[in-house]
């Protein structure tokens, strides 16, 4: 066990933030789409990695930056970044419109309310705004119907707007599944916005953007001027859940990207168990024989899931060990005989990796019945979080 007096400051639980490899991961994009634009998409404290801290990694690679909130976008601009930033949300009232006037904030559009909000800012400022609509193609969440569309595009075209959007996007709902007959007929409705756009003599000067992670990936024809990666930026699969050839978990490593979060603790307890003795709330798992039990730092108090179930690995020693019986608010129990087996002692004060490095967080969030997604924005706050970089 240590015994520097300094170690007791520190948190146990990190994450460890590999910039590297999220500059790889943004590599692979131009690889796959080496036509288009790129948004980067921070959005969720840019998943959990650390908005700011990934704002500055990304912005001079990234031809904008895409959040969802104005307050993110807001925070960005209070901390010095500069780059083109994407509010994909839209705003919620005039006041809003202003803020994104005096902090250079494109706002995406998505209802009549919005535009109607727009309109008014045009009569009383005078001034433009740079702005983006949304499309509804299928997805059924935000976005202009097609017919709502056309509409928007014939008043524009009257009443000698200001300004005309700067770019146009819509959203897949089954990209991570390519082979569906959905992502051709949201494309094919995508691409009859260009009868309207033309209608304006615009069109060519419009950008149009589609295409999220699964389909930068598997979708080429998505592309169009600008693609959105999100999860794979992070260098996690968005095609988790299914199993590759070799009856596996597919993971980013499957798509040639690198993990960007390896979250870790340490055993603080080593427990020596005999047969029948029950672990944890509930006694919901017994110990099969004489065993060794690891108690490690982490729980759901640091976002580690709950529903995690017996079974889900950690990892030590670069060997997986099954997590048992329920996950706690500060702990979780791993059998400890893998280790044993290979003639490996574990000690109090072993690094345990979550995910990450070595263990693809994909694997995690199968066993747990989640999406990585979910896994990586509830991280709390008790985490400390640490930026590696050459």
């Amino acid at each position: 066990m240590k015994t520097d007096d300094s170690a007791k400051t520190l948190p146990l639980a990190k994450a460890c933030i590999d910039l590297n490899a999220l500059e790889h991961n943004f590599q692979q994009v131009a690889i796959q789409a080496p036509q288009s634009q790129i948004i980067s998409v921070i959005k969720a404290n840019a998943y959990g990695h650390g908005l700011l801290a990934i704002a500055k990694a990304l912005a001079d690679k990234s031809d904008y930056l895409a959040v969802a909130r104005l307050h993110e976008a807001v925070l960005l601009r209070e901390q010095g970044i500069e780059a083109h930033i994407l509010l994909l949300g839209g705003v919620t009232c005039f006041a809003e419109l202003l803020i994104c006037q005096d902090k250079h904030i494109t706002p995406v559009l998505h209802c009549s309310e919005q535009f109607q909000c727009l309109s008014l800012f045009w009569q009383q400022t005078k001034a433009t705004l740079p702005y983006w609509l949304k499309l509804d193609t299928g997805m059924h969440r935000l976005g202009f119907q097609e017919t709502d569309f056309s509409a928007l595009m014939e008043s524009l075209s009257q009443q000698n707007s200001p300004d005309y959007p700067q770019g146009i996007m819509s959203h897949f709902a089954c990209a991570d599944e390519p082979e569906k007959l959905k992502n051709q007929k949201q494309m094919d409705t995508f691409r009859q916005l260009n009868t309207y756009l033309s209608k304006t003599g615009q069109a060519e000067k419009i950008n149009k953007s589609m295409a999220n992670s699964a389909a930068i990936l598997a979708i080429p024809k998505s592309h169009f001027d600008s693609v959105r990666p999100g999860i794979m930026l992070y260098g996690i699969s968005p095609f988790e859940g299914t199993i590759t050839q070799d009856n596996k978990v597919r993971t980013g490593l499957d798509e040639h990207l690198l993990p960007v979060m390896t979250l870790s603790s340490q055993l603080i307890a080593i427990k020596r168990l005999k047969q029948g003795d029950c672990i944890g709330y509930g006694g919901t798992w017994c110990c099969p024989d004489d065993m060794s039990v690891g108690v490690v730092a982490i729980g759901y108090g640091d976002g580690y899931p709950r529903h995690a179930p017996t079974g889900t690995p950690v990892l030590i020693h670069n060997i997986e060990v099954p997590l048992v019986g329920r996950v706690s608010m500060d702990m979780i129990s791993v059998d400890l005989s893998p280790l044993l087996e290979q003639g490996i002692s574990p000690a109090i004060g072993d690094e345990v990796v979550l995910w990450g490095q070595g263990l693809p967080i994909e694997k995690i969030s199968q066993k747990s019945g989640t999406i990585a997604y979910e896994l990586l924005c509830q991280i709390s706050s008790r985490v400390c979080f640490n930026y590696k970089i050459k």
